[in-house]
């Protein structure tokens, strides 16, 4: 056995500190660049017409949408189908989740480790995205069809259509999701609005 003085256990530590620092550090600058894209994220939308909604039934066995075709999203149609009230209160609640989740991690940088990103999901502007139900699927649902990001911002989206819907959130025996990313929750979604699963 080799013994080690107690100055070269003394380096080795300060060593191994500045390492895990420095992989925290890395860590929260991915996450930090990932989530300062999102801050030019703004909705601009000139219709403000919006129609009734039946808010009764918060999820439906089966979706089935004029504006989605086997041929492609009818943009025009679904912007005239658009709450546009809803959808700028559900851009501004995740923008505000964002900015939340910033300031947590500037504050305590250890909060990733210690009770990693999911945390979100318990935050008060995403449950109150959630609590609009129904007449929030169509702008979360537009929200991720615009975006050409798939960060974060756009998994908030698609994990709150995916709740809202009731739509890929089945588990595989395995214990996988059927999505991982936002872009592959808007093809999923697509799919069974379209009925070409």
């Amino acid at each position: 056995m080799i013994k080690m003085s107690k100055n070269k256990k003394i380096i080795i530590g300060i060593l191994i500190a500045v390492l895990l620092i420095i992989s925290v550090v890395v860590v929260y600058k991915v996450i930090e660049k990932s989530v300062t894209n999102r801050a030019d994220f703004n909705f601009k939308v000139d219709n403000n017409s919006s129609i009734p909604v039946d808010t009764v039934n918060n999820k439906e066995k089966e979706i089935t949408w004029e504006e989605i075709t086997e041929n492609g999203v009818n943009e025009e149609l679904i912007l005239e189908k658009l709450d546009t009230q809803i959808l700028e209160k559900i851009a501004k609640n995740l923008q505000d989740v964002m900015d939340e989740e910033i300031k947590d991690e500037q504050e305590n940088p250890q909060i990733l480790i210690t009770e990693g990103w999911i945390r979100i999901f318990n935050k008060e502007k995403y449950k109150e995205i959630i609590s609009i139900g129904k007449p929030a699927m169509k702008p979360l649902y537009y929200i991720l069809y615009k975006s050409e990001n798939n960060g974060l911002y756009e998994f908030l989206c698609a994990k709150a259509l995916q709740e809202i819907s009731g739509i890929g959130g089945e588990i595989a025996d395995d214990g996988t999701m059927q999505w991982s990313t936002a872009k592959e929750y808007l093809e999923l979604f697509t799919k069974k609005v379209t009925n070409d699963e």
